[in-house]
């Protein structure tokens, strides 16, 4: 397989890795699975591996900017869904970064990010990798950890710190 095809590869097998993610979790007990935790992790690394990749031997594809931040979102979703599902998450977080996300996704369907695809800035790429340690700190701690709590609010802060400057450069660009 030519090394252009790999970052591609890595977001298909983060996308199927989302519901092995969710089958896990939902037949999990309290809330805690290692096995969840193994298959988030690998998630997410392929993650920062497919954009590594991408950047290094500049194969930068359609799919790639259509599907990652898709697959990166879906996993943080569903992660923090079941989360909150079993008293894992607040409710204020769940609905942050459903919010963030949803509003994300329109722009890359049907606004001015259809066109240009999603334009990663430190902030949200930083919100990520927090975000992505925080939800796997609440698989495998007990509930209301301090710590996972702190990891988990600092990374969606930059979320949404990272969602604002997405925006405003989006605005900056329309016009």
């Amino acid at each position: 397989m030519p090394v252009r095809h790999i970052p591609n590869v890595l977001t298909t097998l983060r996308l199927l890795a989302v519901p092995v993610f969710a089958a896990l979790m939902i037949g999990a007990d309290g809330g805690t699975s290692p096995a969840a935790a193994v298959v988030f992790a690998f998630a997410a690394v392929t993650d920062f591996l497919d954009g590594e990749l991408s950047r290094r031997f500049d194969a930068q594809s359609r799919y790639g900017r259509v599907l990652d931040p898709i697959a990166d979102r879906l996993l943080i979703d569903v992660a923090v869904v079941l989360l909150w599902w079993d008293d894992r998450v607040p409710l204020v977080l769940m609905l942050i970064v459903l919010a963030r996300d949803a509003i994300l996704l329109f722009s890359l369907l049907f606004g001015r990010g259809r066109t240009l695809g999603i334009r990663v800035n430190v902030a949200g790429k930083a919100g990520t990798l927090v975000t992505m340690i925080g939800l796997l700190l609440a698989i495998v701690t007990p509930r209301g950890a301090i710590a996972t709590q702190i990891v988990l609010w600092s990374g969606v802060a930059l979320l949404v710190l990272g969602g604002l400057i997405y925006a405003r450069t989006l605005r900056r660009l329309r016009s």
